[in-house]
């Protein structure tokens, strides 16, 4: 059985990851099918501090779902054959298994080589073809089914694909050739299998559970060629499309881990005090440990009893993870501001907003000027008509909010009365999809009634 990938949005935060590492183990739990969790990029060194912390193992990076030739492979058994069988063999398992096109691989799984039926068939024909002695036709046989599969496999002018290839490749090559099987190798040159036109029919995309994400933009390369079956979310509905209905559970909470730690919970499914740790940090760094606006009173008791089973506390847990997450010292700005970035659309207009949570926004104020050449840069790299960073001080309650681009005006209309100068500190703003989102889309708005 394929798996299905549990996944968050680009660019992972704690929240993400911990969704998708519980949630992936929820399903295991509750459901027969094989479930992996997977992160959309390079783990944040916060998130490596707690699944170290809590003996967790890391999510696999997937940074495209888009559909390869791994797809295309049956799960059937491998049948093979050695380069040392004599034909005699060849023919018994041939016959067992009812092979047309036989790989021949190595001891350790290498592919060699490939044999199809009517490459034997063309041997014997041209050897018992070429006597007119009757009587000497046995001797010729017994010779032929001596031979070893070594010295009549093909090596040569063969196509095969490598596992990652992407599809469009692969349909070019068959199209281009004439070969009734393709033999499939991993990157060590392991047989995997085998394929053929037939798979190209009846192929099967990935399987995804989206979870703390519902756009395009946000979500994982090569999103539009996988099958999404489940959504689990906190924010606002984006624009992706299913081919079926889906369950799609989306909640006005304050962190996606709060709605995977309540269907453990309330389904009571057996929650480690490992997992109840990640949870708990997903909720903790999502809320900023119950100081944003998105904060509910069902994220703080959610927190409470995960929190109780981790025998974690909040302040103190939360300023740890905090602490780790401020920059490092060789992180460059642009890699700062790239690493919570989302993308909005509203109409023509595409702009960004980049968040940084800190317990020190003075280490961040030390860069502002050049922060603000690097947002510039990436605006016009991008197709940004703005772009803002909001560096939230989390024990200030506030955000200095930095604004670049040819179009920084919407920003300074949303939040200021003039011209911000480039950063504006504001009291009180704790949330990007609560308190900066709406705003600037209620801007844009007015600007085209």
């Amino acid at each position: 059985m394929k798996p299905i990938y549990v996944i968050g949005h680009k660019n992972p935060d704690v929240d993400s990851v911990a969704a998708a590492i519980a949630y992936a183990e929820y399903k295991q739990l509750t459901d027969n099918g094989t479930y992996i969790p997977g992160a959309a990029g390079d783990l944040r060194q916060e998130i490596n501090f707690i699944l170290d912390y809590l003996g967790l193992e890391p999510p696999a990076i997937i940074r495209s779902v888009g559909t390869t030739v791994e797809d295309l492979l049956e799960e059937d058994e491998l049948i093979h054959v050695q380069a040392d069988m004599n034909l005699i063999e060849l023919g018994t398992m041939v016959r067992e298994h009812k092979l047309k096109t036989v790989p021949v691989l190595d001891e350790q799984g290498g592919f060699l080589g490939l044999l199809t039926i009517g490459d034997v068939a063309m041997i014997f024909m041209n050897e018992l073809g070429t006597t007119d002695n009757i009587e000497n036709s046995p001797h010729i046989l017994r010779d032929i089914l001596q031979r070893r599969v070594a010295d009549i496999m093909k090596t040569r002018d063969l196509v095969l694909f490598e596992k990652d290839e992407p599809l469009d490749e692969v349909r070019n090559q068959m199209l281009a050739s004439r070969f009734r099987n393709y033999p499939v190798v991993d990157e060590k040159n392991r047989f995997l299998g085998l394929i053929s036109r037939y798979n190209l029919l009846k192929m099967k995309r990935k399987q995804l559970i989206l979870v703390d994400h519902n756009e395009k933009n946000q979500a994982v390369d090569g999103i539009e060629e996988a099958e999404i079956i489940e959504i689990i979310d906190h924010h606002r509905v984006g624009d992706l499309q299913t081919l079926s209905p889906i369950y799609f559970r989306n909640e006005p909470v304050g962190s996606t881990s709060t709605l995977v730690a309540e269907s453990f919970l309330a389904n009571q499914v057996t929650l480690s005090r490992s997992l109840a740790g990640l949870l708990f940090s997903g909720i903790i760094t999502d809320t900023m440990i119950f100081k944003s606006p998105t904060t509910t009173s069902k994220d703080r008791r959610i927190a409470e009893s995960l929190g109780s089973l981790a025998g974690l506390k909040p302040v103190d847990w939360g300023r740890q993870v905090f602490e780790k997450s401020l920059p490092g010292e060789n992180q460059s700005d642009e890699e700062l501001l790239c690493e919570d970035l989302k993308e909005y659309v509203s109409g023509e207009t595409t702009f960004a907003i980049s968040q940084i949570e800190t317990i020190d926004i003075a280490r961040i104020s030390q860069r502002r000027e050049l922060l603000l050449q690097t947002m510039d840069e990436l605006c016009n790299k991008k197709g940004y008509a703005f772009m803002c960073l909001m560096v939230t001080d989390i024990m200030k309650e506030g955000t200095e909010l930095l604004v670049a681009g040819e179009r920084h005006v919407v920003a300074e209309q949303a939040f200021g009365q003039g011209p911000l100068h480039g950063s504006v500190f504001l009291q009180g703003i704790m949330s990007r999809k609560k308190q900066v989102v709406p705003v600037i889309y209620e801007v844009l708005r007015k600007e085209k009634l």
